[in-house]
Formats: C-alpha cells, structure tokens, sequence
C-alpha cells in the first residue's frame, strides 16, 4: 500500500489531514523557499510561482523519501496581479490589512505530489476574497491579538479562527483558502487506496 508524506510544517495543513482521517507522515521540504522566490521573482503571473514552490517541495523531498508518495503544497494571496509574502511583523501584517481593506483579492492553493521525482498527480484552485472597510480601531484590534509566529507560519488572517470576521464576502472553497484543497485531494487518495 502507498504512503503518503506531507512536504510541509504547517499546523493548518497537517490538522487538515489528520481531521479527515488520513494516516501520513510529515517532514520540512527540502528546499529553501525563500531563496526559490526570489529565483521565480521574473514570473510574471503569481500563480506560476505558487505552483513552482508547491512542485520543488514535492520532487526534492520525494528524491529523499523514495518509499512515499510526497505531497507538495503551496498557498499565496494574490492581489493586483501581485503576489503578497506573508507579513514577517506585526506592522508589516497592519499595513498589509490597510492595504486590502474594501478590496478584493485572490489566495490560490497548489497542491503537487510525486514519488521518486516523478510527477503523480497535481491540482490548482482559487478563492475570491473581499476583506470589509475595516476602521484603523478594527485593524489594531485584529492584530493585537495575533501572535507574532501564527502570522508568520499561516499568512495574514487565520480564516479558521476570528480571521473570518474581517471578510465582506468569500466565494470558494473554505479548504482552498487554508491551503490545501480537500475534496480533489481525498478524490485522489481514494483511487490510490489511502483513505478506509
């Protein structure tokens, strides 16, 4: 039978999985990321770069982990065709509320899996998103209360937690939105007899 592998240290993600019963291991990617962006920083289209990161996550760690079938993933909020990092401080997180308040943006989710380098299986999805015309009182409030390494490891709104009140509308999947597209995903590891 396959085993799956997580190429990811995000809580979210893994809470994912392990809530939809999905027996699988995790380990850090095998790349550094921040260094990989800036390489893809010429890619015109944001998406480009979230499907890249979520592919080298994947096939770099499967190289080491020959015996799984290795999930890549890679989520980013994408807002004027531009693609938004995730704050690194708290006044960086504020300036970026401010920047979307009363505004529509995008977080797109790419989803990669492979096995000894080879490509098995892949899966892009969006979620449109409009945060409200939040006060300066509402912003301050909101990021107060977040803690600093929350925000650095899941991006700026935890969607899960009171980060869902900041939103005039969300059409999407809720999955998508907190990185990992589930229902494609258990579609696949259904077919591949990873899901009793």
């Amino acid at each position: 039978m396959e085993k799956l592998l997580l190429a990811s240290t995000s809580p979210t993600r893994k809470k994912i999985l392990t809530n939809a019963g999905i027996k699988f291991i995790y380990r850090t990617p095998l790349i550094n990321e921040e260094k990989e962006k800036k390489k893809l920083n010429n890619i015109n289209k944001p998406e480009k770069i979230c499907q890249s990161l979520a592919k080298q996550k994947s096939i770099k760690t499967s190289l080491k982990y020959t015996t799984h079938l290795v999930l890549g993933a890679d989520t980013c909020l994408i807002y004027k065709k531009s693609f938004l990092s995730k704050p690194k401080t708290k006044e960086m997180a504020k300036q970026m509320l401010n920047k979307l308040k009363g505004k529509e943006h995008k977080i797109y989710s790419s989803l990669y899996i492979s096995k000894k380098g080879k490509k098995i299986w892949n899966y892009n999805d969006q979620a449109r998103l409009k945060i409200r015309k939040l006060t300066k009182k509402e912003i301050a409030r909101y990021i107060c209360g977040l803690k600093l390494k929350k925000i650095q490891q899941s991006g700026l709104y935890q969607i899960e937690n009171s980060g869902v009140t900041l939103f005039e509308k969300i059409e999407g999947s809720y999955f998508t939105i907190l990185g990992l597209p589930l229902t494609p995903l258990l579609n696949f590891l259904n077919k591949k007899g990873l899901i009793i």
